[in-house]
């Protein structure tokens, strides 16, 4: 019963990962992926399916330890906008709850360049709208 559940994990996060690493885009098929959890459970994560994404073998290497968060402010800011745009395009169709568009830290607190050269373009339309309201 566990092996099914746990594959039924695989192939969902997959889906919902639009069938590529959730860090860098790279295709993933269910054996090829590695399930990563957004926050690590040794800083408090859980098994539950909106702390578990799909990644490859090397993003999940790369990020270790970190937390999302801390991953992709390790990332340069062609990555960062890249997993962005990634991200804002699952959340678009649906395929990311809240709770786990919330754990992956979308947008770096404190950016490495200027905040216009590594933002999502819906976040500038975001930043044009505030500055007419």
């Amino acid at each position: 019963m566990l092996m099914k559940r746990q594959n039924n994990y695989r192939e969902r996060l997959l889906k919902d990962a639009a069938g590529a690493c959730i860090y860098c885009g790279r295709p993933l098929t269910a054996e090829s992926m590695e399930i990563d959890h957004i926050v690590p459970r040794s800083k408090g994560g859980t098994g539950d399916y909106d702390n578990l994404v799909c990644s490859c073998p090397r993003c999940n290497a790369l990020k270790g330890n970190k937390d999302a968060g801390e991953f992709v402010d390790s990332m340069s800011p062609r990555k960062q906008l890249s997993y962005e745009n990634r991200l804002t395009e699952l959340f678009m169709q649906g395929k990311l709850s809240g709770r786990k568009w919330d754990l992956l830290d979308p947008i770096p607190e404190e950016p490495k360049t200027d905040r216009m050269a590594v933002c999502a373009p819906w976040q500038i339309i975001c930043y044009l709208c505030s500055e007419f309201y």
